[in-house]
């Protein structure tokens, strides 16, 4: 269960008061009959999440200036969300202001950016060390929001090393969430949430309460509109097909129903004269399947988690306008088998 609290209030833009709220309404939720971990994040998976660039001070790419999304995060945020730690180690409450300053990234982030190293003991800008490599997740893209979910680089700070300036600027525009985890349902969770909240400060009411799954439906919704849409419509575009090579490829063979009985009738038999009647649909498969790679190339911008060119897909769709290019043709070549080769060749 999540809940979310705006806290653009001017009383939260100071590091104790925010640090304070933070840690005591953790350890009030912990203290819920059911919960297991709590945490408290500036983002959650499905969401979109703040953007900025961070300077390598080593590594294989020193010196260069990258972009990352940023998530401020309490100790036991990551195993609250089940985010595996693949190397290093997690914050602790030893992260504090007056310490060395730290951060955590994700695989993408390790993977893009220290190609074949461990990144853990690297330095960021402003002699940030980097402590932890986490898992994946899958965020909502900040700068295109009707792209897919995606796993994308990540940096994820402690939330009580972030200064007053920090604070007033991801508060202006973002809702940090707490979170808990539960063995189990929890009768009144929402109102034992809210109650631990506003023992720290009576005047903070949370904003709205999620499960992970609202978020992600929510996240999504519009994605499923619009693919449900885009699968209809590419349904009705290969039915359409479909029938006009169906009739197509049908109107062919009933017009050459007396070339292909008197070659049934000279001796030829009814799988050469199949594959003489289907020359035609395999050069129509061939000249669409180079428009296809043509067009694929144009809508290279707009396709998202397969590459340009998709062979399952691509085979899919050939093997379907094969068979029914295959039906077409065997029906009225059998019927025309059917027929007496001595008739075929007397009307010849």
């Amino acid at each position: 269960m999540t809940a979310k609290a705006s806290l653009d209030d001017a009383r939260y833009h100071d590091q104790a008061a925010f640090h304070k709220l933070l840690s005591e309404s953790i350890a009030a939720m912990e203290h819920i009959p059911g919960v297991t971990s709590a945490a408290v994040g500036l983002n959650l998976p499905f969401e979109r999440t703040l953007n900025d660039g961070v300077r390598l001070h080593n590594g294989p790419n020193a010196g260069k200036t990258v972009g990352t999304d940023v998530i401020y995060a309490t100790p036991g945020y990551f195993r609250t969300l089940e985010i595996p730690l693949l190397s290093g180690r997690d914050f602790t409450g030893a992260d504090g202001a007056d310490t060395q300053q730290v951060a955590i990234v994700n695989w993408t982030f390790a993977r893009k950016f220290f190609p074949g190293e461990n990144p853990v003991g690297h330095t960021l800008d402003e002699g940030t060390v980097i402590v932890g490599v986490v898992g994946d997740t899958q965020l909502s893209s900040g700068l295109n929001r009707i792209a897919p979910l995606q796993s994308e680089e990540t940096m994820y700070i402690p939330a009580t090393q972030l200064g007053p300036q920090i604070l007033t600027l991801v508060h202006t525009w973002f809702q940090p969430s707490w979170i808990v985890r539960t063995g189990g349902p929890v009768e009144g969770l929402t109102a034992q949430m809210q109650h631990a909240l506003t023992s720290v400060d009576p005047g903070l009411p949370f904003s709205g309460f999620y499960a992970m799954s609202d978020l992600q439906a929510e996240t999504l919704a519009t994605q499923r509109v619009e693919v449900a849409l885009l699968s209809a419509m590419a349904g009705l575009a290969l039915l359409l097909s479909a029938v006009g090579i169906f009739a197509l490829v049908a109107s062919l063979v009933a017009q050459r129903t007396r070339e292909i009985g008197i070659r049934i009738a000279l001796g030829s038999t009814i799988r050469e004269a199949m594959v003489h009647v289907s020359g035609a649909s395999c050069v129509g498969l061939a000249l669409g399947l180079g428009l296809c790679l043509v067009a694929l190339r144009a809508m290279r911008s707009v396709l998202y988690g397969v590459g340009v060119y998709d062979v399952p897909s691509i085979l899919t769709v050939m093997a379907t306008l094969a068979l029914i290019s295959f039906v077409a043709a065997i029906a009225p070549t059998l019927r025309i088998a059917r027929i007496d080769p001595a008739s075929t060749l007397r009307e010849e």
